[in-house]
C-alpha cells in the first residue's frame, strides 16, 4: 500500500465517526471558507442529508489531507508506524481537547443528529429545492 492508500484507509476505518470528522475539520480548518462551521452545523436542522453527503465527504477529505501532510514526520519509522502513532495522538489527545474546547458545537451536532434520527420527525422539503427538482424531473401526466 502506498502512502495515500494508507491514509484513506485510516480515515475510513478510524476516523469515520462524524464527531471525529468534525474535530478534524476544526483542527485542520481549510484556509478559505465561505460559510462558518457554526452555520454549517445550524444548517443541518434544515438540510439533515448534508451530514451524510457533502459535509461527511468534505470533512473526510480535510482529514485525509491533514493525515497525509502531518502524519509522517519521523523518517526512520515505517509509514504505517508513523500513521499509527499520529492517529493515536489525535484520538487520545487532540480530538478530545478539540471536543472540550468546542463543546457547544458538538452538542449542536448531537441535537441535529437526534432530530434527524427521530421516528416522529417529518422532513419538509425546502421550496427552492422542490422547484429545482421539478425542473430536473418534471412530473408527467398519467
Amino acid at each position: 500500500m502506498n502512502k495515500i492508500e494508507l491514509v484513506r484507509a485510516a480515515v475510513e476505518q478510524q476516523l469515520s465517526d462524524i464527531y471525529d470528522l468534525l474535530a478534524m475539520r476544526l483542527l485542520f480548518a481549510p484556509e478559505w471558507v465561505e460559510v462558518t462551521i457554526e452555520k454549517e452545523i445550524r444548517d443541518l436542522f434544515v438540510y439533515p442529508e448534508r451530514l451524510e453527503t457533502s459535509y461527511r465527504h468534505e470533512w473526510a477529505s480535510l482529514a485525509t489531507r491533514a493525515l497525509y501532510n502531518q502524519g509522517f514526520t519521523d523518517h526512520w519509522r515505517t509509514e504505517q508506524d508513523n500513521l499509527d502513532r499520529y492517529l493515536r495522538f489525535l484520538k487520545q489527545q487532540a480530538i478530545p481537547r478539540c471536543i472540550h474546547n468546542h463543546v457547544g458545537l458538538f452538542q449542536m451536532l448531537g441535537e441535529a443528529i437526534a432530530v434527524q434520527r427521530s421516528d416522529n420527525t417529518l422532513a419538509f422539503p425546502d421550496p427552492r429545492r422542490c422547484a429545482l427538482m421539478r425542473m430536473i424531473w418534471p412530473e408527467t401526466p398519467d
